[in-house]
């Protein structure tokens, strides 16, 4: 990953299951009590040979302010 790329996300783990159905369950709920859609979860394989399912989601930052002080360039006189 490129630390210079703006499309990194750290992604938070939410737990660990052992069938598909139940990080599937647990996906669904996290996704219905998120109420402005900006939430992110995904399902994916872990553990040996892929036996085990890791739920992750991602919630994006809050934008930053520019905060620039500096003179007021107002030249109406």
């Amino acid at each position: 990953m490129d630390p210079q790329n703006e499309n990194n996300k750290n992604w938070k783990q939410e737990g660990i299951f052992d069938t598909y159905e139940e990080a599937d369950s647990t996906r669904a709920v996290m996704l219905s009590m998120n109420t402005d859609n900006r939430l992110l979860v995904k399902v994916k394989r872990c553990g040996p040979a892929g036996s085990r399912f890791k739920v992750k989601s991602w919630y994006p930052p809050e934008p930053k302010k520019n905060k620039k002080k500096g003179k007021n360039n107002d030249n109406s006189q």
